[in-house]
């Protein structure tokens, strides 16, 4: 409303708190399912087509100049299925790394971007792997972080070494590599007191459990459930150096948030990782699977506090420096007055 746009959004599920209605935003939508929840990741397409008469109803009603989805393979089709223009689409991941993984997923790609007027990404790893499916280029924002919310702070004169990551709990994000790359360091540098602090919830956490208990780390190795932003800053201050071993991704928020707070980082380098750290300069990068890389550029860091500073400052400059949230929210406005690409 700041900027002098009216915003209206329409969920498949009901929001866990009225937030938006502190932000003068109209909710458009009942909860859409009759459980209030809908999991996008496993949602059926179906339930999506099943849904299209309410939003063209939504649409009708609140009479947008833009409707803009977020997620080109859910409510991607959703907009894409309203017949509405101009029809903006916000790339995020999954959607188009992992989703198109048969020809009607392909298929269902396709028909939504051919429909959109405007692609947005955040990364060049998302411009690429979307003209796999449309010779449309897309607009790079990158995602913005608050450094106004994630603070840097003093960390000198700490009495242990708190590495730490903030993940969802599955395969794809490595979490069973830290584990075990930490339980090398640990024995490598068996007198220094060192612990692991992992942020995060999903399908993974029973095995990634067994196995700290496995390699005799349980009473070093912390598992924490997600948290609002505000307590996120405060761990972020907890730790002295966060890693991120994804086995795919996109973009890197964690990582951005992480250097914002002052963090060295070290990351897997693929895909959006790459892009988001500037290695041996804003972090490092290593090969997921090559543990004993990582090892390295671990213990290098804990046995060096100057270089953890250098590194951590050099990261929260370069997250001011290109990943601003307010620069994003300009872009984003100025991108919705210039209008739909030609």
């Amino acid at each position: 409303m700041s900027k002098g746009f009216a915003v209206g959004i329409f969920s498949l599920s009901l929001p866990g708190s009225n937030w938006y209605n502190d932000l003068g935003i109209i909710l458009l939508s009942q909860g859409g399912f009759s459980n209030n929840t809908f999991n996008a990741a496993s949602g059926s397409k179906i339930s999506y087509l099943k849904k299209r008469k309410e939003v063209r109803a939504a649409i009708e009603k609140f009479k947008p100049d833009y409707v803009h989805a977020h997620y080109a393979s859910s409510y991607g089709l959703l907009g894409a299925l309203s017949g509405f223009h101009p029809y903006f689409i916000s790339v995020w991941g999954s959607d188009v790394l992992l989703f198109p993984s048969n020809p009607i997923k392909k298929a269902i790609i396709r028909y939504n971007f051919r429909k959109a007027d405007q692609i947005i990404v955040s990364s060049r790893t998302l411009d690429a792997a979307c003209r796999k499916y449309t010779s449309k280029k897309p607009q790079i924002i990158p995602f913005g972080i608050d450094t106004k919310l994630f603070t840097s702070c003093e960390r000198a004169g700490r009495n242990e070494i708190r590495i730490g990551t903030v993940k969802s709990l599955n395969k794809v994000y490595g979490i069973d590599l830290l584990i075990s790359v930490f339980a090398n360091v640990v024995k490598l540098l068996a007198e220094k007191k060192i612990t692991l602090t992992i942020v995060g919830e999903g399908p993974e956490l029973e095995n990634l459990t067994a196995l700290a208990g496995s390699l005799n780390i349980a009473d070093r190795v912390f598992f924490l459930p997600p948290v609002s932003q505000q307590k996120l800053v405060e761990i972020f201050h907890s730790f002295d150096i966060a890693v991120f071993l994804s086995r795919s991704e996109s973009f890197g928020v964690a990582v951005l948030e992480a250097s914002a707070t002052g963090l060295p980082v070290v990351v897997s380098a693929v895909g959006g990782l790459t892009e988001v750290v500037d290695d041996g300069i804003t972090g490092f990068h290593t090969e997921c699977d090559n543990l004993n890389e990582v090892a390295d550029k671990l213990i290098r860091l804990i046995n060096n506090s100057a270089l953890r500073e250098q590194i951590g400052q050099a990261g929260r400059e370069k997250v001011k420096r290109e990943y601003e949230l307010n620069d994003t929210v300009r872009e984003i406005c100025d991108l919705y007055m210039k209008g739909p690409a030609a």
